[in-house]
């Protein structure tokens, strides 16, 4: 996932295919951004189970509740693994060993 001038993707918008609720606020669609080690280290510390770590971490990337991933219809949250995934992933470009 890179942008034309080479640098990495920041933030991704994912439109969800069943609407998400909180505190009386309808969420259509959620922006990730691209996770730092201080997002992974911060759900680590708060949370026990590997699932509630997962929650978290998505809902700091996504700016959002918790309660707002927990809503999430199974497609979208399997979208936004995916675009987390897709953060850390290397292009086939870039898996190319350079030439010296």
């Amino acid at each position: 996932m890179t942008q034309a001038q080479g640098l990495p993707v920041l933030t991704k918008t994912i439109q969800l295919t069943v609407p998400a609720f909180h505190e009386g606020k309808e969420y259509t669609e959620l922006t990730i951004r691209r996770p730092k080690v201080r997002d992974r280290l911060i759900a680590d510390k708060q949370c026990q189970e590997e699932p509630d770590k997962e929650v978290r971490l998505f809902a700091l990337l996504c700016g959002v509740a918790d309660e707002v991933i927990q809503d999430l219809d199974m497609d979208d949250y399997e979208e936004v693994q995916k675009a987390v995934l897709g953060f850390r992933k290397k292009t086939s470009e870039e898996l190319k060993p350079k030439e010296e």
